[in-house]
Formats: structure tokens, sequence, C-alpha cells
């Protein structure tokens, strides 16, 4: 893509302006959850104290801002800042971003949705950066938007692959796209592991580990356990009125109270345990305060961690 385009031409239109755009998004399409995080990206990039920037947000999902307001209503007039979780847990996936082994130009997002870092994040620039999806319209959808902003891309290549997680036909996509398996590489997985099952995440995890260099990372977040009690989360039962859309099928599968020592830990990678939201405390100068459940009031594990492949040590 060539020209370029400033942060202020993506967001001047305020992300709450129903008015905006005419051109309404079909209900069930605009409800997938991908649509609800890149939205909550949106409202966090426009706040004044905002931890994290995403310029493209706000024109992602322009189309679907009518729906998702009135979908999300009732959350919103019950959270003083609803865009919290997603922008905090947006910027430690960066900072891992930013922070990975300097030898790694090969980047991987799993479950991409409409994730734009390859066009926002500097550290991206001359990486070979792919991106795996199972909805060929989500990331149609975003390719045209980035197109019609005339968006530059930072990394050197970016791959948009159409495929299911679940068996092994992402992996043989994956290496028909280019990817290197002798060289490191960085596996982003935001907001993915707690729609796999156990057994799922494990198969998951050993493809990544089999197709990965020494010296490779990743990087995950993983809910608590009480992530598979939905009706107990104030959140979801404050979104009643998502019954009639993809969001009300059972989405989570899997939840964890302990990250460090459960399925991240099946393959024998170090795991750094990045940040811990369990308890109420100051990230990024962001106040966080741990959702609780709705009958107990128990808080809700949240956990983000940084996993990489030894480095075979030559004797």
């Amino acid at each position: 893509m060539t020209g370029s385009v400033t942060s202020a031409a993506v967001t001047q239109t305020p992300a709450l302006d129903q008015s905006a755009d005419s051109h309404v998004m079909d209900e069930k399409f605009a409800g997938s959850m991908c649509f609800v995080v890149t939205f909550m990206r949106a409202l966090e990039s426009d706040r004044a104290d905002r931890v994290v920037n995403d310029p493209f947000a706000e024109s992602l999902v322009r189309k679907a801002r009518p729906t998702l307001l009135r979908l999300l209503a009732s959350w919103f007039e019950a959270q003083q800042h609803p865009s919290n979780f997603i922008g905090l847990r947006t910027r430690y996936h960066d900072e891992a971003l930013n922070q990975r082994n300097p030898e790694i130009r090969q980047v991987v997002f799993l479950g991409s949705g409409l994730d734009a870092r390859a066009f926002r994040l500097e550290s991206l620039r001359d990486c070979h950066v792919l991106e795996i999806d199972q909805s060929a319209r989500i990331l149609s959808h975003k390719k045209d938007v980035m197109a019609e902003l005339d968006a530059p891309l930072l990394a050197s290549k970016h791959d948009c692959i159409v495929a299911e997680l679940m068996g092994a036909d992402w992996e043989k996509k994956l290496l028909a796209s280019g990817f290197d398996p002798s060289i490191p590489t960085f596996w982003g997985m935001e907001g993915l592991l707690m729609y796999l099952s156990r057994e799922s995440n494990t198969a998951l995890l050993k493809a990544i580990d089999a197709l990965s260099a020494p010296g490779s990372q990743f990087w995950a977040d993983m809910s608590g356990e009480v992530m598979l009690k939905q009706a107990e989360l104030n959140m979801l039962k404050a979104v009643d009125s998502l019954k009639d859309t993809e969001m009300a099928k059972p989405m989570i599968k899997y939840g964890e109270d302990d990250a460090m020592h459960g399925v991240l830990s099946e393959i024998s990678w170090q795991l750094e345990e990045q940040a811990a939201m369990l308890t109420a405390g100051t990230h990024f100068g962001r106040e966080w305060t741990p959702a609780l459940t709705g009958a107990s009031k128990q808080p809700v594990s949240y956990t983000f961690v940084v996993g990489s492949k030894p480095v075979a040590v030559v004797a």
C-alpha cells in the first residue's frame, strides 16, 4: 500500500458518534466478538489518558458502531471505563512485541480478527507479519478499510490467511504463505485460548512448538476458571441484549487460575508472567479494578504470559 494516513485523520470522528456513517453493517456480523474488542480499542484510543493508541480501530468498526452501541448500552451504563481491560491487554501485547528477541523478524497473529499492528506498531517495521483468522469476511473487511484509508504498511510483508486453528490446515497455509520455520518467530495469541478446549489448546501449542526455531517467543492471555461460568459475570449479565446475536453462542471453553503451571507449560518453553490482573493495581498509570462474579463477588483472574523457546547451548 502507498500513501499515508495520520492518527488525527483516522480518529477525527468521535468513537461514539452514531451519525458519522449512514451505512450500517448487518447485526449478526457486527456483533461478533472481534468487533466488540476493536470497538473497545477505539474507545480507549479516544481517551486523553489512553494506555494504547490504535488509530485504525474507529474506522474498522465505524459501520458496526450503531449496532454495538445498542447491544452494549446496558453494560456501558454499568461501567465507568468499559475499555479498561481491552486497553491494558492490548498494551501488554504491544509491550511484549516491542521487547521481543531482537532477532525475531517473523510474527504470526493467531485469531487475528481486526488487529492492525502491521500498520501501527513501529517495532514491526521490516518484519514479515502473518495473520490467521477463520473468517474470510473479517479479513476482507479489514483489507478494504485499510485500502480506503490508504494506510501505510509498516511491516515489510503482510499475509492474511483464512484457516481454522483446529487441525493441520492452518500450518500448511502458513508455510505456503512464506513462513520460515528455520528462523525465530513471535506468536501472538491475544484473546484466543479461552475460546478453545484444553485439547485444542494443547494441540495448538504443540504445533507452534514444532514450527518454531530456538529463540522464538509467544504472548498469550489466560482467563480464570470462573469465565467458564458466563452467567456469573456482571459484564455478561448486563449485556443481556446480546442473546439474539452471534455472541449468544457458548464461546468460552477454557480457563485457568494458575496460568504458569497449566496448558502453557505443556511445551518446554520458559514462561514469564508479564502481568496478573487478579487484584487491584496500577498498570501504565491506569488504575485497575478486577471484574467480579455476579453471585459470589469473587475477582476474575486474567494473566498475561510471555513464552520463550530455549536456545540450545553448544558445549
